[in-house]
């Protein structure tokens, strides 16, 4: 009977108690693969703390050399095999630069990283885009906000940038890392 009762108490107490920790999927990130049209941009990259799980940042600082007319911007996500090496489409989205710029809403999924890297940044705002120096700076992975339909795993995510009639590349660029489940505590 004692133990009936210790056993009911417990459980109850579990109801009555509720977590306090939200668990969140983050992207932690373990390299950043970059490739550019040298006549047209210049890029640099840092990707900071990469032994940290929560308090990584992402820097890029860009030179673009000529004014831009138009511009298309390719977001692919893909998640790693499990033999570490293939990759498995997941979602692809292609914007006009310039619509987006005007018109953030019309892709969810893009406005998404793009609310992010606005933030304290120095990023085109209109088109044309004007020569001169952009960056986006210490932005946290973390913070990026991920569609639900992303499983824990090993990712690869590609962004790119194309200009003119031929889509000529200006900037390629991937991200590799893992997707981590984590307690919004941990985020502090």
């Amino acid at each position: 009977m004692v133990r009936t009762l210790s056993a009911t108490v417990l459980l109850l107490s579990l109801n009555f108690f509720p977590a306090e920790a939200f668990i969140k999927l983050i992207p932690v990130l373990s390299k950043i693969v970059i490739k550019h049209n040298t006549n047209v941009i210049n890029v640099t990259r840092i990707l900071d703390n990469v032994d940290t799980i929560t308090n990584q940042t992402v820097t890029f600082e860009m030179e673009i050399f000529r004014n831009i007319n138009d511009m298309k911007a390719t977001f692919s996500y893909y998640v790693v095999g499990l033999d570490g090496i293939s990759l498995n489409h997941i979602i692809t989205r292609t914007v006009d630069v310039c619509a987006f710029v005007k018109r953030p809403t019309m892709d969810r999924f893009v406005k998404n990283f793009y609310d992010e890297m606005q933030r304290n940044n120095r990023i085109p705002s209109k088109c044309p885009i004007a020569k001169g120096l952009y960056y986006i700076r210490k932005v946290k992975p973390t913070s990026v906000r991920l569609p639900g339909i992303f499983p824990e795993s090993g990712f690869a995510f590609d962004n790119n940038y194309y200009s003119g009639i031929h889509s000529e590349p200006l900037v390629e660029c991937r991200f590799y890392g893992r997707l981590t489940r984590v307690s919004d505590e941990m985020l502090d």
